[in-house]
């Protein structure tokens, strides 16, 4: 008789080497990632969600398990996340390849500096966790030497792209549509502090909360030619209960 390996195993077997060239970039701890892969081979018994790694082992610190948002058997195959704790609250930990203070120049045009964000896990995963979450968010951080991220409301220079490929129109800490970041929401702006580009270094940075927006999946700037430069900073993906 032909031996069949389950799908779950097979797929998280081949997912093994995406995710080491991911945690490669981010300094984690790679061997303990693969590990909750070795050590999770019965995918019907899987957690769903880090709340309940928290009640059946507890979590000290932070990390890696395997869990199953929408549950055996159906939907989205297992993924690796980090599990932690926010005070008294389980958290879900998600990183990618851009999580390292980044530096930006030589790109003038709008938008024409572009990063890809690379996921642990595949996208249709991370919008499962994120469809079962309470809520979510994810830091996003830009530090601006005369480089704006809005020359004006209706020209951008800088801009984060959606899980689905829609250009953003808001800063971490704004409200969407806004075309602010969170100084400008609560008026210590007029819209950015990036946007005084008055050669001085500023910073715009605040957490991305719209559930269905998230994850970020590309960071695009501009402005950063002679003189002018940047630095970009995104954190991982955090989803609660």
């Amino acid at each position: 008789m032909e031996n069949t390996m389950d799908p779950a195993i097979q797929a998280l077997d081949e997912r093994q080497d995406s995710m080491e060239m991911v945690l490669d970039t981010t300094n984690e701890n790679l061997e303990a990632a693969l590990e909750a892969i070795d050590e999770s081979r019965d995918t019907q018994n899987v957690p769903s969600s880090c709340s309940e790694v928290a009640e059946t082992v507890g979590i000290d610190t932070q990390a890696f398990y395997l869990i199953d948002p929408d549950g055996p058997g159906r939907g989205v195959l297992p993924m690796v996340v980090k599990c932690g704790r926010d005070g008294q609250t389980a958290v879900t930990l998600i990183g990618h390849n851009s999580e390292t203070r980044t530096y930006v120049h030589e790109f003038e045009n709008p938008g024409s500096y572009s990063k890809d964000v690379v996921y642990w896990n595949s996208m249709e995963q991370v919008r499962a966790l994120v469809d079962q979450s309470s809520h979510c968010k994810q830091y996003i951080k830009y530090e601006c030497y005369k480089s704006v991220i809005w020359e004006s409301t209706s020209r951008p220079y800088a801009w984060w792209v959606t899980w689905n490929g829609r250009q953003a129109d808001y800063w971490g800490g704004a409200q969407r549509g806004s075309r602010k970041c969170e100084c400008g929401r609560w008026r210590r702006c007029s819209r950015c502090n990036c946007d005084y580009n008055d050669g001085r270094w500023r910073a715009d940075s605040g957490y991305l909360s719209y559930k269905t927006d998230l994850p970020v999946t590309q960071l695009r700037f501009g402005d950063t030619s002679g003189s002018e430069k940047g630095y970009h900073t995104l954190g991982k993906l955090k989803c609660y209960p």
